[in-house]
């Protein structure tokens, strides 16, 4: 009796460990991906707040000027735009770019326009 159970236990080991040989050696074609934490996503929510005061002061330009702004920076919407938002990965404040905490705007002519905010995820985009 003492045979049987040492040869199971010893087949059960075995068959633990070709599993786990099999998942180190990466079967499958997906990449794991560790989730994000919590302090991701409250760096994308502040992210996404910053993106939307600039967006306002571009509808504010829009309003005033009745086209959207050559530019969506500080210089353009400093006056605007007070304080500034601040990247959250960063510190700094937000500029145009595509890196984590930056933005992406064009002016599509007229009162069209393009603004999209770099988060750790993704894009948001606005409008």
């Amino acid at each position: 009796m003492k045979r049987i159970v040492s040869i199971a236990l010893l087949v059960l080991m075995a068959a633990g460990l070709a599993v786990a040989a099999a998942a180190a050696a990466g079967c499958g074609s997906e990449e794991i991906v560790a989730p994000k934490t919590n302090i991701d996503l409250a760096k994308d929510v502040a992210a996404k707040a910053g993106v939307v005061a600039i967006e306002t002061g571009i509808k504010a330009a829009i309003a005033t000027d009745g086209a959207a702004p050559p530019a969506a920076d500080a210089a353009t919407l400093g006056s605007v735009v007070s304080p500034w938002p601040d990247n959250p990965w960063t510190m700094a404040p937000m500029k145009p770019g595509t890196e984590m905490g930056d933005y992406t705007y064009r002016n599509l002519g007229g009162v069209s326009y393009s603004l999209i905010g770099h988060l750790s995820g993704g894009e948001y985009t606005r409008p």
